[in-house]
């Protein structure tokens, strides 16, 4: 059973300002309802209205000039709507005068509204945060629609075309795909500033007031007046009904001094202007035009050159005063006023505003106004990158802490910042500092992904206490819930546990020492170490833990390098895990002989019997970095262990053994895992030994290496692969083709002989390529194999070949990075191909962009310059984005190299000093 309509004045979670703002608008159209103007243009707009709500499509847009009256016409006829229970009303007026013009507040706003009938992933009392968030959140929920079988959704957009700072083409993004259930009313002043939504929109006139209309209405408000001042006014309006209510007004004060001077004025709002002002109150206009929200009198005494005096002289119809301060009533007197001044005079009244906020900021006494809109008066002015980042500071984030709306409010100040960064970092012809520009973008990235949640957890702490409150009044009530409600369990989140979760990405110190680690690696010698040097900070922070030190320790040199690799292997031995052993066999390498010998057999003799399959492979790969008397003397230890285990060990040790000692080494580990032999198979284990021990077999073991591959039932075809190699580079081609031919599946074999190529005779190779493209190409995993193999097929045949069969198999633009990487001649031409590829691909598949980074150094600076932006946009977009993530490589610290390519080692460090600043002052 559907539950009553809520009517769209109840109060909403949103904006707590704005909120104020929007119970006065309704205030505002109760007092139009009571005394309305126009019944007949307004009686056939409304008629317009219920036909499109009857059998129209998706949208109608209700169009006007400025001052006709479309918000308190669509204003009532939402109350109508709701009182009537057909429906359910979203309604949000854009508004200077009430608080709701910039865009952060009206999508707040929105959300609020339609999140009460409509699917979100937010729980009760959250919302996302940011305008660019919020736009792909209202985006899908507006999409999904309404369920079956409840009542059509109506949302309002008063004021489509009346925002602060927001585009157009912004505010059309969320309503273009409207799902089952929902409808949306728009109000703008042309069809011209629909945009890409004219088409499929509906589009309803409203009329001005007939001349017959606007007597009747001077009759009711003020008697018998003269025909002749009623056809003035008639004239000077022009049937727009601001006019009309305006001249109305005056009249009523001095009907006698009105009427002699409507009989000269000219039409239009200017000459009402001049009848409803006059003396000082004209230089107090200016200021309220470049007002763009309520402000307090004294605030705009200090802003303005006005005498205070000047006040006193405010005419009703143009001035609303308010709860949050003065306010034109309409924005026809703003552009009135506007195109009187001279366009010097108008940059001169919003500098005034910038520079008020500066002064407030400076002094620490920012008002409400200067929070809300100073950063819409800086776009304004067209302010510099270096005058907005006063709005990602410490400073500003605690004056958005003491507001209720702070998430959003703050997290659009810093949106709008990293908006302009994005913009001249991808314009090089916008010139510009591109260190400053990169590193203005980056800081907008870690401030937002980090006080994203610290700001939304005490936004949703205080809306979840409000929502509790209400639901024990329901309670009480009997009421039994309905659609919207948050239901009967709220769990309140522990203070403690949230912010230091939402602080994470940029106070984890361990991806904080990654990604410098990361950055200093592209680095000269000296900035390399200044960079290393906060590295090394982040990672002795007492809850950074073993593995972060160990990763500083491999970067350092010297003594330095030794005395970290200690501290990393006293954290380390802490820590009784398989990735602590590993990292300590790591460390090893960086120790005096004696002591790397000692902290690695500690580490392999911890290993659990359980887990020595596991992790003896990956301890013995790493040890075979130590130095070769360390390999020796580990060796010499593995003895006491097991053929079981110690093949696993010597498997991966062998490596690290002096040259002329590694064929013996090989051997004998060979021969251990040979020695498991039970019946006709090899266990897994020693198949996995073999691979690894058959690039350093001796030629005399090639027949036991054979015979392995015979005996590698589980695992046939890595062996084979591993062997045939070896047997080719021995020099018996003949041996490993017909080893790779006793495969018997025809797809083993072609990645067989894919693996093969790069090791066959330069003699044999194009035949065989002959053979094994014509295979790919009939293959249907051809493009698999073509991205495993396709670096050493390059290193083999050129890039040519390789190309070449990347188009006749359709490998995708990513597959072919590894080409280029390792062909330097060819790098430049296809790393401009590939990058061109890649960028006309949709925003929403950005993160395949990280696989052209090794590509950096080889990209024009235009390129470099547009891929590092949609990276960085692709990283805000996550729910937080990683410092660095070995796994994934999505992250900071993997862009260092475009980060060089675009700015050079400063913007490098410049990056890497943000990454440390940011930390500093985050709460």
């Amino acid at each position: 059973m559907s539950t009553p309509s809520r009517a769209p004045d109840a109060p909403a979670a949103g904006p707590a300002a704005a909120e104020r703002g929007v119970l006065a608008f309704w205030r505002e159209v109760e007092r139009y309802r009571s005394a309305p103007l126009g019944g007949e243009a307004r009686a056939g707009a409304v008629a317009g209205l219920e036909a499109w709500l009857e059998h129209g499509g998706a949208r109608a847009a209700l169009l006007g000039p400025s001052g006709r009256g479309k918000s308190m016409l669509l204003g009532a006829w939402a109350l109508e709507l709701a009182r009537a229970g057909r429906h359910e009303i979203a309604f949000v007026p854009v508004s200077r005068r009430f608080g709701t013009a910039l865009e952060s507040t009206a999508l707040s706003l929105l959300y609020a509204r339609v999140a009460l009938f409509l699917r979100s992933r937010w729980r009760t009392g959250k919302r996302p945060h940011g305008v660019e968030e919020m736009r792909r959140v209202l985006a899908t929920m507006l999409e999904e629609g309404r369920p079956p079988g409840s009542r059509p959704l109506v949302v309002i957009l008063d004021g489509f075309d009346e925002g602060v700072d927001w585009t157009l083409d912004a505010a059309q993004r969320f309503l273009r795909g409207l799902g089952p259930g929902v409808r949306a009313v728009l109000s703008a002043r042309s069809s011209e500033a629909l945009g890409g939504l004219r088409e499929g929109t509906e589009l309803v006139a409203l009329p001005p007031i007939e001349v017959d209309e606007v007597a009747k209405a001077i009759g009711r408000r003020l008697g018998e007046l003269p025909a002749s001042v009623k056809n003035d006014v008639a004239r000077v309006s022009g049937g727009e009904p601001l006019l009309v209510e305006a001249l109305i007004e005056v009249l009523a004060r001095d009907a006698a001094a009105v009427g002699t001077a409507l009989a000269n004025a000219p039409a239009g709002a200017p000459g009402v202007l001049d009848l409803c002002v006059g003396g000082m109150i004209r230089s107090v206009l200016p200021w309220l035009a470049g007002a763009l929200a309520p402000i307090e009198v004294e605030e705009l005494l200090a802003i303005s050159t006005v005498n205070g005096g000047a006040w006193n002289e405010l005419s009703g119809p143009l001035v609303a005063a308010g709860e949050s301060g003065l306010a034109l009533r309409h924005p026809a007197w703003a552009e009135a006023v506007e195109e009187r001044l001279a366009p010097q005079q108008r940059a001169a009244v919003d500098r005034r505003f910038v520079d008020h906020g500066k002064r407030a900021f400076a002094s620490g006494t920012v008002s409400d106004y200067v929070c809300r809109n100073w950063r819409a008066h800086l776009e304004r002015v067209g302010a510099s990158l270096a005058d907005r980042l006063d709005l990602v500071s410490r400073a500003w984030l605690d004056v958005w802490r003491t507001r209720p709306d702070g998430s959003s409010g703050f997290i659009a100040d810093v949106d709008a910042t990293a908006a302009c960064a994005a913009s001249l970092l991808v314009d090089a012809a916008a010139g510009g500092d591109v260190v400053a520009v990169l590193a203005a973008r980056v800081r907008c990235l870690l401030v937002t992904s980090s006080v994203r949640r610290i700001l939304g957890f005490e936004e949703t702490r205080r809306a979840l206490a409000a929502q509790a409150a209400q639901d024990d009044e329901e309670e009480e009530e009997g009421a039994q819930g309905g659609e919207g409600s948050a239901g009967p369990d709220i769990e309140m989140p522990r203070v403690g546990e949230d912010i230091l979760e939402a602080g994470r990405p940029i106070a984890d110190a361990a991806e904080r020492a990654g990604a410098l680690i990361r950055l200093a690696n592209e680095l000269p010698d000296a900035e390399c170490a200044v960079v290393l040097g906060w590295a090394l900070e982040a990672a002795r922070e007492e809850h950074a833990g073993g593995a972060a030190l160990a990763a500083v320790a491999r970067a350092l040199d010297g003594q330095a390098r030794v005395t970290a690799a200690r501290e990393a292997a006293a954290r380390l031995a802490r820590e009784r895990t398989g990735e602590s052993r590993s990292a300590r066999v790591s460390l090893a390498a960086l120790l005096p002989e004696a002591e790397a010998l000692d902290l690695g057999r500690d580490a392999f003799a911890e290993v659990p019997a359980d887990a020595r399959s596991d992790e003896l492979p990956g301890l013995s790969k790493a040890a075979a970095q130590w130095s070769p008397a360390a390999v020796r003397g580990l060796w010499a230890w593995s003895e006491a262990l097991p053929p079981s285990d110690r093949h696993l060990v010597l498997a991966h040790l062998a490596s690290g053994l002096p040259a002329e000692e590694r064929e013996a080494g090989a051997s004998e580990a060979l021969g251990l895992a040979l020695s498991l032999l039970a019946g006709d198979a090899l266990p897994p284990d020693a198949c996995w030994s073999i691979c690894a021990l058959a690039s350093h077999a001796p030629a005399g073991a090639a027949s036991a290496l054979v015979q392995a591959c015979a005996a590698a039932a589980g695992l046939h075809l890595p062996v084979v692969k591993a062997v045939a190699a070896r047997l080719c580079d021995l020099g018996r081609v003949e041996d490993a083709l017909a080893l790779v031919d006793t495969l018997p599946q025809p797809s083993d074999r072609i990645e067989a002989r894919s693996a093969l190529l790069a090791h066959l005779p330069a003699a044999v190779r194009e035949a065989a390529w002959a053979q094994l493209s014509g295979d790919l190409r009939a293959s249907d995993g051809a493009r698999l194999l073509f991205a495993r193999n396709a670096a050493a097929w390059t290193r083999a045949l050129g890039a040519d070949a390789v190309l070449d069969l990347s188009r006749e198999i359709g490998a995708p633009w990513s597959d072919l990075v590894a080409i280029a990487v390792v062909s330097p001649d060819d790098a430049p031409a296809i790393a401009r191909d590939l990058v061109e590829r890649a960028l006309e691909q949709p925003s929403d598949e950005d993160e395949a962009l990280f696989a052209l980074i090794p590509l950096a150094a080889s990209m024009t600076e235009p390129h470099a310059r547009r891929v590092c932006q949609r990276l960085l946009n692709e990283l805000g977009w996550k729910p937080r984005p990683d410092l660095l993530d070995d796994w994934t490589k999505d992250d900071l610290g993997h862009l260092a190299p475009l980060f060089a390519r675009v700015a050079g080692p400063q913007g490098v460090v410049a990056v890497a000093r943000e990454i440390v600043d940011v930390c500093r002052w985050l709460p």
